[in-house]
């Protein structure tokens, strides 16, 4: 039963997402407005259980902070960010809640940051010349490096334990993801027409940075000690568990596509 659904929400959103990621737009941007909501929302549930009550303003707020990043320039989203601060500092001084404040504000902040402009990064991405293929190209890449990595680790894995934020994954796996990495994407590059820099900068983003994305979230669920960021998505845990490794993969492409 747990693999019908989850082949029927793959099957129901995988061609759904790549409609969208194609079209681009106000689509693309709406519909990782929504992302980024959701994800706020899991990881307030989530610092929840660890006593880290994060204001519910917070939860809109980050959607306009993504605005602000994906259309706008650093000064407002700068701006967007201390606004962001100066409404949950104010909210702790007027309800006179002093103990955790300081844990409240900057995970506020800091999550906002981890969503909001992170993902932000994807929308900027698919305005760049050829940003379709590029951003289609960083999510495959992450497929792939994480199906090298899981079969790397399951037949190969010899040394497991290496990182604590999640003790099954191998040192033989996570460097097969990266192997697999480059591989791919001198394939995404050749059909893409990229140039080395970009190649090289797509295999880093998602080889290294994308499982280190994983990693992150890992630590923060395993400190929370939860499983899943959320049952959203039956069979497939929740939205954060869906985009972990993108969000951080894709600010590092972006930078490096951006400054190379």
């Amino acid at each position: 039963m747990n693999l019908i659904k989850r082949l029927a929400i793959a099957l129901f959103f995988v061609p759904s997402i790549i409609h969208i990621f194609f079209a681009g737009g106000i689509a693309l941007s709406s519909f990782l407005s929504m992302v980024v909501f959701l994800q706020m929302f899991e990881l307030r549930e989530i610092f929840i259980t660890k006593g880290l009550n994060m204001p519910r303003i917070v939860l809109p707020l980050s959607i306009l902070v993504f605005f602000a990043a994906a259309y706008t320039s650093l000064n407002e989203v700068v701006l967007s960010l201390l606004f962001i601060f100066l409404i949950v500092t104010g909210v702790d001084i007027l309800r006179n809640r002093l103990e955790g404040s300081f844990g409240r504000i900057s995970a506020s902040v800091f999550f906002v940051i981890y969503t909001s402009i992170f993902m932000a990064s994807i929308f900027r991405i698919r305005l760049m010349d050829n940003g379709a293929f590029l951003i289609f190209s960083l999510m495959g890449m992450i497929w792939l490096t994480d199906t090298a990595a899981y079969f790397g680790g399951k037949y190969f894995g010899k040394h497991r334990g290496i990182f604590h934020a999640s003790p099954n994954k191998s040192a033989e796996g996570f460097i097969a993801g990266i192997l697999m990495s480059f591989i791919a994407a001198f394939i995404f590059g050749y059909f893409g027409n990229f140039t080395l820099l970009q190649t090289l900068s797509l295999a880093v983003s998602a080889g290294f940075f994308g499982q280190m994305g994983d990693l992150f979230e890992s630590m923060i669920k395993r400190d929370a000690d939860v499983k899943d960021s959320s049952n959203f998505l039956p069979g497939h845990g929740g939205i954060l568990d869906r985009f972990d490794s993108l969000v951080i993969a894709a600010p590092v492409f972006y930078a490096l596509l951006y400054f190379l």
